[in-house]
């Protein structure tokens, strides 16, 4: 684990190497992998890549039923060590799949794979890494969900919802363990919308809850099952996040496209 920044923000590398064993907490609250999407979730489905949908309303358990199935965790290798981190499935297309994670997983460490909800994996494509953001990209060809029978959730946007988020609203943070995909959950609100920290290149949302190393990359969500951000690193009780819309700036840079976050039903 690396700190950065006076407030003590930790950033949360996957950070802890595999060969140390994984970190346990008390209050890590394991989630159930599912095998079908259809189990999970109503949405726009393009063969093997699901776009997911916002709930009709406020729903924790299905939304964390959703949400973890856009969940990744990514393994890297760095100066002969293997450290973990987490990732989101943002989007896709007929070709492939694009993962959005923090960029330091990548600086620092040569990817190794990328694992699914389910177990398996693949090798992905390291994409770009945003130029101050600390944020990455990677790719898995559709091509190999088809072979290895694994769909893939692409996370829901709603812009109106997140334009109401507010330090009442219930969110949800899922990330990864060694062991484990999407297995870690923990539940917080929001305290700031927008702080600027250097340490990140960019503002970020900070919310009242803890993390742990392996969880940077992964989601922050709404109880409809949108995304809002993805967790960047945590001091104590307070836990940094890039909103959707930087990640979206972030996808911009890397790809040339944004996602339209106004696209939902």
């Amino acid at each position: 684990m690396k700190s950065m920044g006076k407030w003590g923000i930790c950033i949360l590398l996957g950070a802890a190497a595999l060969l140390l064993g994984s970190c346990k907490n008390s209050r890590m609250e394991p989630m159930e992998e599912k095998e079908s999407l259809n189990e999970v979730v109503q949405g726009e489905e393009r063969e093997w890549v699901v776009f997911a949908e916002s709930l009709e309303g406020e729903n924790e358990e299905k939304a964390c039923e959703m949400a973890v199935q856009s969940i990744v965790r990514l393994e890297t290798e760095h100066n002969g060590n293997v450290y973990f981190g987490s990732g989101i499935i943002w989007d896709g297309d007929e070709e492939r799949i694009v993962i959005a994670t923090s960029g330091h997983l990548l600086e620092e460490g040569r990817l190794l794979g990328v694992i699914f909800p389910g177990g398996r994996e693949t090798s992905g494509e390291l994409a770009g890494i945003c130029g101050e953001k600390d944020m990455a990209f990677v790719t898995v060809p559709v091509s190999w969900l088809e072979e290895a029978g694994q769909k893939a959730m692409v996370v829901s946007l709603h812009q109106r919802i997140f334009d109401t988020l507010d330090g009442s609203s219930s969110l949800l943070a899922l990330g990864c363990s060694e062991n484990g995909v999407g297995d870690q959950l923990r539940r917080g609100t929001l305290k700031e919308k927008a702080w600027y920290r250097e340490e990140f290149g960019a503002d970020v949302m900070i919310l009242e809850c803890e993390s742990q190393p392996g969880m940077s990359g992964g989601g922050i969500f709404d109880c409809y099952g949108n995304l809002v951000g993805m967790l960047e690193g945590g001091s104590g009780n307070s836990t940094a996040a890039f909103s959707m819309e930087t990640i979206n700036e972030g996808y911009e840079e890397v790809f040339g496209v944004k996602r339209d976050t106004e696209d939902y039903k």
